[in-house]
């Protein structure tokens, strides 16, 4: 019985040691051994188990990473569109502002009729509003063609040497009404037609010399005199800014510039407050 309970082990001995045995209790050694295993198989499991759990939670800090990323630039392009709303805003009050403006200046020469929307409409509508953005863009595309056809600016650049109004005449010497404005300029200077129309005359007239009138919309006409040269025939349709001419000293003139008048049914007005619009 004693022999079956035991294991008995020898560990023989070297140089001129003696032999010695060991005796491990069976039962002792199984219960030893199979702790073992069972302690291996735990660290095992519990190493697979910590490198599993870890690859997950890298993947989870990887994809936490990945929607911090997302959520920086939604972040960032919703600042930039924040950003640009108000821009627009801005923008749009500004061009609110700028046709209330020429609005106001169009009324002042009876051109125009108050609107029926613009002016303290921002209280009421949200600049951002597509329609209200819709409609600034039609009132803008009116006043550019109310503009065009509106006689404004010198018709060439140069020194204004006679105005509107009373003057010593230079040949006799006599006061007389000056029923324009003369613009002295270098010969040949280009001459532009200060608004759009049609060329109602082209040629000689009298002390005038190489004229050319344009009727306009909204009861102007404007006439452009002494020029060298005339580069328009009656009854063209002439655009704001073309070339209508060539400053010269044709007719009764004391040297090279453009006389320049603006009439509006008919009744002469002063070129001065057309030529140098101020806001």
């Amino acid at each position: 019985m004693g022999k079956e309970k035991y294991i008995n082990i020898l560990i023989v001995g070297y140089g001129g040691k003696s032999a010695k045995s060991l005796r491990i209790n069976k039962r002792l050694l199984k219960f030893s051994l199979g702790a073992f295993i069972i302690g291996l198989g735990s660290l095992t499991a519990f190493a697979i188990y910590s490198y599993t759990e870890n690859q997950k939670l890298r993947k989870e800090v990887a994809y936490l990473s990945e929607e911090r990323t997302k959520l920086s630039k939604l972040l960032s392009e919703e600042r930039k569109r924040n950003d640009y709303l108000e821009q627009f805003k801005l923008k749009v009050e500004e061009l609110e502002a700028k046709l209330l403006t020429i609005d106001k200046f169009l009324r002042k020469k009876g051109i125009r009729s108050v609107p029926k929307s613009v002016g303290g409409v921002s209280s009421r509508i949200d600049p951002l509003d597509i329609d209200y953005v819709t409609f600034l863009q039609k009132e803008a595309v009116k006043f550019q063609k109310y503009l065009s056809r509106l006689p404004l600016g010198p018709p060439v650049w140069g020194r204004l040497t006679s105005k509107y109004g009373y003057r010593r005449d230079p040949f006799s010497g006599k006061y007389e009404f000056h029923d324009g404005v003369d613009i002295m300029a270098p010969w040949g200077t280009p001459v532009r037609a200060t608004a759009e129309g049609k060329v109602v005359f082209a040629g000689r007239w009298g002390g005038y010399g190489k004229t050319v009138i344009i009727k306009h919309a909204y009861g102007f006409k404007t006439l452009y005199a002494h020029m060298s040269k005339i580069k328009v025939k009656r009854g063209q349709w002439v655009k704001s800014g073309q070339i209508i001419g060539y400053v010269g000293s044709s007719g009764k003139s004391t040297g090279p510039h453009v006389h320049y008048e603006v009439w509006r049914y008919s009744k002469k007005q002063n070129p001065i407050k057309y030529m140098y619009v101020r806001w």
